[in-house]
C-alpha cells in the first residue's frame, strides 16, 4: 500500500483525541456491565439517550463518531498483531453487503429482543466487537470493518455525504489507501456516489445494495415505529411490517426517479432529509414516553431534530433551486 498524506495534528489534538477515545471505550464497558446486572436502566440510557444522539453527529459531522467508536478502536487494536495484506475488492464488497443485512436485521430486532433483553444485548455487543477485532488482525486498517462490515456504516454515508461542519479524519495519522473506494475519511461529499458507482449517471443506482438502502430507508424508520415491542414470536411480524414500509418507499423513490428524470445528487440528499425527519418525529414521543417527560420535552426533542435536518437539507448543493438558464 502507498502512503497518501499525512494528517498534521498538533500534539494537543492528537492527547484530546486519545482521552476521548479512552473515555468512550471505559464507557462501553461500563455499559456492558450494567447491561448485564442492571439491565432496565442500561437499556434505557443507550436506547432513549445515546442512541437518538448518533444521527444528529452524522449530519453534523460523521468524522466525531468515527474517531470515538469503540468498535473503531478494537479494529485499530487488531491492526497491531500483524502486518495485514490488502483487501480484495470482492471482499470488501461482500463485507459492506453483509453490513447493510446486519443493519436490517438487527434494528427490527430491539422489538423482540433487545429491548428488554440486556444481557442478550451484551453479548451480542461482545460479538460484534470480536468481530471488528478479528478483521483489523486480518485486513489493513479500517478497510474490512470501519469501511466494510460496520452496520452503521450505511447511514453515515447517506447522512454525512455533505455534513454541517466538515472535519478532517481523527485517526489514520499516514493514509495508505487502505480503502481506495468509498472512505469518508479519504473521499469526503464523494463517497456516497463512489459506493452507489458508475449509475449514479442513470437511475441504475437504485438497483445497488446501497442505493436501494438508501432509498428504502424513510420508509424503513416509518416502519419500525409504527410496530410496537413484543415476545419472539412477533418477529415476523415485525420484519413484514418494516419490508413493507421499505419497499414501498424503494419503490416511491424509483417512481420519482423514472417519472421526473431526479438525479441522484438531488434524491440522495433528500432521502437523507425524509429520513432523518421520520426518525427523529418518532423520538421524540419514544425518549419522553420511556423517561418519563412531558409532552412539552416530547416536543422540544422533535422541533430540534428536524430544524437540525432540515438546516442541513438548506445547504445541500444537490437541494439547492437551479437559476434557470437564459
Amino acid at each position: 500500500m502507498r502512503k497518501l498524506q499525512v494528517l498534521d495534528q498538533s500534539p494537543d489534538t492528537r492527547v484530546r483525541w486519545t482521552i476521548a477515545r479512552g473515555m468512550a471505550m471505559a464507557a462501553t464497558l461500563l455499559l456492558l456491565v450494567a447491561l448485564w446486572i442492571r439491565p432496565g436502566p442500561a437499556l434505557l440510557a443507550l436506547w432513549y439517550i445515546i442512541i437518538p444522539v448518533l444521527p444528529a453527529t452524522f449530519f453534523v459531522t460523521p468524522a466525531l463518531w468515527r474517531g470515538l467508536c469503540p468498535l473503531a478502536s478494537l479494529n485499530e487494536w487488531g491492526n497491531r498483531v500483524r502486518p495485514a495484506p490488502e483487501i480484495p475488492p470482492a471482499t470488501l464488497g461482500v463485507l459492506r453487503a453483509t453490513g447493510l443485512v446486519l443493519f436490517l436485521l438487527l434494528v427490527p430486532a430491539r422489538h423482540f429482543l433487545f429491548n428488554e433483553h440486556g444481557r442478550f444485548l451484551a453479548l451480542v455487543i461482545l460479538a460484534v466487537g470480536g468481530a471488528a477485532l478479528l478483521l483489523g488482525v486480518v485486513y489493513p486498517v479500517r478497510s474490512a470493518w470501519c469501511n466494510g462490515l460496520c452496520p452503521v456504516l450505511p447511514v453515515e454515508l447517506l447522512y454525512g455525504q455533505a455534513p454541517l461542519q466538515p472535519t478532517e479524519r481523527s485517526r489514520c495519522p499516514t493514509c495508505t489507501v487502505c480503502t481506495p473506494r468509498g472512505c469518508i475519511d479519504l473521499a469526503g461529499e464523494k463517497t456516497i456516489l463512489q459506493v452507489v458507482g458508475p449509475g449514479r449517471r442513470s437511475r441504475a443506482w437504485l438497483a445497488t445494495p446501497h442505493g436501494a438502502f438508501f432509498a428504502a430507508l424513510p420508509g424503513f424508520i416509518v416502519g419500525y415505529n409504527v410496530v410496537g415491542d413484543g415476545a419472539l414470536a412477533s418477529a415476523p411480524a415485525v420484519y413484514g411490517t418494516i419490508f413493507e414500509w421499505s419497499l414501498g418507499s424503494l419503490a416511491l423513490a424509483g417512481l420519482v426517479v423514472g417519472l421526473f428524470g431526479v438525479p441522484s445528487r438531488r434524491i440522495l440528499p433528500l432521502l437523507a432529509a425524509l429520513a432523518g425527519v421520520a426518525y427523529y418525529w418518532f423520538a421524540g414521543p419514544a425518549i419522553a414516553l420511556h423517561l418519563g417527560l412531558g409532552r412539552p420535552v416530547s416536543l422540544m426533542i422533535q422541533l430540534a431534530g428536524i430544524a437540525l435536518v432540515l438546516w442541513w437539507a438548506r445547504k445541500q448543493p444537490g437541494l439547492r433551486p437551479q437559476a434557470p438558464h437564459l
